[in-house]
């Protein structure tokens, strides 16, 4: 069997070289809610920190449940990524400890459901994210 660890191909593409030096991005999507998106980025994002590599997990969804499952309360933040979009914050300010080694979060709270009407005039809205990411992109193997 093998395990991301195991997989050279994976583990080297995975860490900064001298050629790249920001993180791969990885995204789970899907349309239909209830197919696990959430368990699975929050368990990959465990597992891969735990395995030695430096993550960012960003919460993206309005309810919240990534940034939950972690422990941290959303009523005690004073960023999350809604400020990041709307352009109230860096990512540096918004990324939060989540007590495990190696793993970090870029939080979510209930407000992200309203900023795609806020942002709906903003030109390059489609790329808010990336571009808010990009200053921390180098401190992380992957997101």
């Amino acid at each position: 069997m093998r395990t991301l660890g195991r997989s050279p191909l994976i583990r080297e593409s995975a860490r900064p070289s001298a050629g790249r030096r920001s993180a791969i991005t990885i995204a789970l999507a899907n349309q239909k809610g209830g197919v696990g998106k959430t368990t699975t980025a929050v368990s990959l994002s465990v597992a891969l920190a735990a395995g030695g590599y430096r993550v960012l997990l960003v919460d993206i969804d309005p309810q919240g449940n990534a940034t939950s499952s972690l422990g941290i309360e959303k009523t005690d933040l004073e960023y999350t990524i809604y400020d990041l979009l709307v352009g109230n914050a860096p990512a540096q300010d918004v990324i939060v400890e989540t007590g495990r080694e190696r793993l970090q979060l870029l939080p979510s709270a209930p407000e992200l459901a309203g900023a795609e009407v806020e942002l709906v005039g903003v030109s390059a809205r489609e790329s808010r994210l990336k571009a808010g990411l990009d200053p921390v992109r180098d401190a992380y193997d992957l997101i």
